[in-house]
């Protein structure tokens, strides 16, 4: 494939991603929101501790808060440790808060933490019963262009790993180096791939710093839905969420248009060139 014909099929792509943006959010994305915004969001302490109890947990809530998303904690799972507060309500005679208490008070007085108690919660892996609502997922089989969008990465100097990555993450670019979780599906590992590998060559240590999080982000998944849908693979409203939950939206993608095209057509253009090489080698063979 030609780098112009590369470039065509990135413009094409990306007028599609526009369109999914114009629609707003999809029904599963309005769905998950809704759903994740019922859990509890943990310190960084409590964090360390999930993550050092059962490194591959995801999604964690406390016995009570599973039922009431109809899913049942399995018997015989062993609870995760974590630290919560013991919060004290009581004022005393004079208005002030009885000695002994913590300075979180509320405005009136009427809340302040006196200490901690461990309490145990669960990961969504240790539970049944009612589904709960996920990502669109990423349709078709990328079969060798996922070998060499690896060799891609690698080509580049990018040290590639697979692992187990905290909080539920799928992927990770750490400038110079990717993680990929270990639990991907290899259409999605593809999609990830193509992501973290934008990442690493648009953003640097200095744009890291200067740009935002929603625009790095939405820059990375445009690319990463670009070459999928060039590839046959069907991840449009998967993209879309993605950048909306990183509040992207229209504007935010044509902002960065170029930048897109020109990191996405390259991308295209280098595993074309592998899949052509690859093909004429089973022809020979």
């Amino acid at each position: 494939m030609k780098k112009d014909e590369a470039k065509q099929m990135a413009e094409q792509a990306i007028k599609a991603l526009q369109e999914e943006l114009k629609a707003g959010r999809s029904e599963k994305l309005t769905q998950y929101l809704n759903t994740m915004s019922r859990f509890h969001n943990y310190s960084w302490t409590n964090s360390l501790l999930i993550a050092m109890q059962n490194p591959e947990a995801t999604l964690v809530a406390g016995f009570q808060r599973w039922l009431k998303q109809g899913r049942y904690v399995r018997k015989g799972e062993k609870g995760i440790g974590i630290m919560a507060p013991l919060v004290y309500r009581k004022r005393d005679e004079s208005g002030g808060n009885q000695p002994g208490a913590s300075q979180t008070a509320d405005a009136e007085g009427k809340r302040a933490i006196m200490g901690f108690k461990m309490v145990h919660v669960f990961d969504v892996t240790q539970t049944e019963g009612d589904e709960l609502p996920e990502f669109a997922k990423i349709g078709g089989e990328p079969g060798q262009l996922l070998d060499s969008l690896e060799e891609l990465i690698r080509a580049n100097g990018i040290v590639l790993t697979y692992e187990v990555l905290p909080g539920g993450a799928q992927g990770v670019s750490r400038k110079g180096e990717i993680g990929i979780s270990t639990q991907l599906e290899t259409a999605e590992r593809f999609a990830v791939l193509a992501h973290e590998l934008a990442h690493e060559w648009m953003h640097d240590a200095e744009q890291r710093q200067s740009l935002s999080k929603t625009v790095r982000e939405t820059e990375a998944e445009a690319v990463a839905y670009v070459v999928c849908t060039s590839f046959g693979l069907n991840c449009s409203t998967r993209s879309s969420d993605y950048i909306q939950l990183y509040r992207g939206d229209e504007a935010t993608l044509m902002a960065s248009l170029d930048r897109i095209q020109k990191t996405s057509s390259r991308m295209i253009h280098s595993l074309s060139q592998s899949k052509e090489q690859v093909n004429e080698e089973s022809l020979v063979a």
